[in-house]
């Protein structure tokens, strides 16, 4: 993703529960000087999730600019925890707690040799200018001091050994105004590389960094944030000024030979990308704590895998593959490929599980030894109850579980219902409903959704295992639901099992969806495309944004609108469908509330649209929920 494209304005508004996208504004804000509350859109905003961000308060993993829900709740835990009154509304005495100070905007308040948050003049536009030439500040210049232009004052404290206050003292401004000086006093370098560079002195640092296990993103030869870290890694790990600048004394220490390169497989954490994140992937996915794409980014899936694993076994849960989670995964791999069983297992172990799943209560069917649907469904249940990561493989955490198990977890089932492994002519229930949908999104099946194995659904059955080079007996097995999963890329509403939301997935985030989906204002339109660095085209953008959240869809529009459920109206969250260029389910978009949805158009690209409009109202198919 470009970081051009998070900063690209939003034409008009959308409220989005409690969300407000507006034009942002342009100019560095001093923080502190307004009161900011639910539906602002600025750079104060943003500061503040920054702030909050950094004492734990602000979880989301971008600061957006956004005032939301989730920057509302952040702020009231912060006024909660240091006694304030509980508002959710940012206020002079909530900036005062947070360390800002009030940003007066009276310059009789602030004293004329020192420059602070919520000065502003020629002065700090000076002030603002010599830093970013050093590369301590990469904003706009605008002659606002707000949090940005502190913390670039810190940075630039930090490593001039002064006190590090965030105001720009008589001393600092000193010092900054030695930056422009050409005596041999001048501590920055002009062979130096900071954040804002780019070209091949920047590509050979992150190259350097990457053989020595620092840098885990692709060498772009842009020196971003990410390669910032890398830097300031590098540096704490040879004792050096950790600045986050690439100086002489580290660009020395990176040539040296003396370090073997290593592999770069600790310290991965959102944000992270090549490789080690695919091998990372790959370890949780054979463990059952992993059951997304393996793409080699470490987006939120994989650290609440990782975090779910650290927790299991008894590590410090902090979301990062460091050098004791990779091991653990490592060990416990090596050790336990034989005891994961998944659907297309089979066996004595197969049968020893459902016995033990029948013994839980969640198992209501004669033991075959065959890993089928039930059995998976009876592995979500028993792992729901007892609050494991719900994934339907049985990882050795399970298998734990239930060895130490005492009683049922769950109730018998109702009745009325076939629960034998194998589904076939005559079986009912929410699982034959489940195959029926699948059937119908490949275009199989053109009956109701009514959970009912008739002639119909064994022909639709026959005629998928016929095309797929199955056994062709209309009776689905482990082998026919495996490849009918792969085939629909769709896990179904009810394969968790029932619940009072309707949703399948616990982690599932309407908030996340959505910030998520903002991120991408701007991609263009590609037919065929399913990536940000592709393009998108109507039914990849929904495809890839619903994936962010472990919401997996069938690739095409039509095939969307067979499997998802539909309601009455659209919420914030859902899919809202029209026609378009051919009958039927032809395009679709995100709700995402006051009648705007957000989409990929054809000759817009990614943007937000208004459902009543006169092009989209006449077209308007209706809504369904995927989640």
């Amino acid at each position: 993703m470009q970081p051009s494209l998070v900063k690209k304005a939003i034409t008009g508004s959308a409220i989005v529960a409690g969300v407000m996208f507006v034009q942002p504004d342009g100019a560095e804000a001093a923080f502190g000087d307004q009161e900011l509350k639910l539906g602002m859109n600025n750079q104060d905003v943003k500061e503040l999730q920054d702030v909050l961000k950094a004492k734990g308060y602000f979880t989301y993993h971008t600061s957006t600019g956004y005032y939301g829900p989730i920057t509302e709740d952040a702020v009231s835990q912060f006024q909660k925890a240091v006694g304030l009154k509980v508002t959710g509304v940012a206020t002079t005495d909530t900036f005062q707690k947070l360390g800002a100070g009030t940003g007066s905007k009276s310059s009789a308040s602030i004293s004329s040799s020192v420059l602070q948050v919520g000065s502003r003049g020629q002065d700090v536009t000076n002030l603002q200018s010599k830093l970013k030439k050093a590369g301590y500040y990469s904003y706009n210049v605008d002659g606002i001091y707000g949090q940005i232009t502190q913390k670039a004052v810190r940075d630039f404290q930090k490593a001039k050994g002064l006190a590090v206050t965030g105001k720009a003292d008589s001393a600092t401004i000193s010092a900054v105004a030695n930056l422009g000086s050409t005596s041999s006093n001048s501590s920055s370098s002009s062979s130096d590389l900071s954040v804002g560079m780019r070209g091949s002195a920047v590509t050979d640092l992150q190259t350097k960094l990457k053989a020595k296990g620092y840098y885990t993103y692709h060498v772009d030869g842009i020196f971003g944030q990410i390669t910032k870290t890398a830097v300031q890694n590098f540096q704490k790990a040879k004792g050096l000024s950790q600045t986050g600048i690439a100086d002489s004394k580290t660009l020395s220490a990176l040539s040296e030979s003396g370090d073997a390169a290593k592999p770069v497989t600790s310290g991965l954490t959102v944000g992270s990308r090549g490789s080690a994140v695919t091998n990372l992937q790959q370890l949780l996915k054979d463990r059952g704590y992993y059951s997304y794409n393996i793409d080699g980014i470490f987006g939120s899936i994989t650290q609440k895998a990782v975090k779910e694993f650290q927790s299991i076994v008894g590590l410090s849960v902090t979301g990062v593959a460091d050098d004791k989670t990779v091991d653990a995964l490592k060990s416990r791999s090596s050790q336990e490929t034989t005891t994961v069983l998944k659907v297309g297992s089979t066996g004595s172990k197969v049968t020893d599980l459902q016995n033990k799943l029948k013994k839980a209560g969640t198992f209501h069917a004669e033991a075959t030894g065959y890993f089928g649907p039930v059995t998976e469904k009876a592995v979500k249940d028993f792992q729901k109850a007892k609050k494991l990561q719900v994934t339907g493989t049985a990882t050795k955490e399970t298998l734990d579980a239930l060895d130490g198990l005492t009683e049922k977890v769950v109730s018998s089932p109702s009745t009325g219902e076939d629960y034998g492994d194998l589904l076939k002519k005559g079986s009912t229930g929410s699982l034959v409903k489940e195959l029926q949908s699948k059937l119908k999104a490949i275009g199989l099946y053109s009956g109701s959704l009514d959970g009912d194995f008739g002639n119909g659904t064994e022909q639709a059955v026959r005629n998928f295992q016929s095309r797929n080079k199955l056994t062709v007996d209309g009776i689905v097995g482990p082998a026919t639901w495996e490849k009918l999963k792969q085939s629909t890329g769709y896990e179904g509403s009810s394969s968790d099992g029932n619940s009072d939301s309707g949703s399948s997935n616990s982690s599932f985030s309407v908030m996340d969806l959505i910030a998520d989906a903002s991120l991408y204002i701007g991609v263009p339109y590609v037919w065929g495309g399913n990536t940000p660095t592709q393009g998108f085209d109507c039914s990849g953008f929904l495809v890839y944004v619903f994936n962010k959240q472990g919401v997996s869809l069938p690739r095409t529009m039509a095939q969307m609108w067979n499997v998802t459920t539909s309601v009455s109206s659209p919420s914030v969250g859902d899919i809202v469908y029209f026609t378009t260029y051919k009958p039927g389910a032809s395009h679709g978009g995100i709700y995402i509330g006051n009648n705007k949805f957000i989409h990929a158009g054809s000759s817009t690209g990614v943007t937000i649209s208004d459902m009543t409009s006169s092009y989209w109202a006449p077209r308007y198919l209706g809504a369904k929920r995927a989640h």
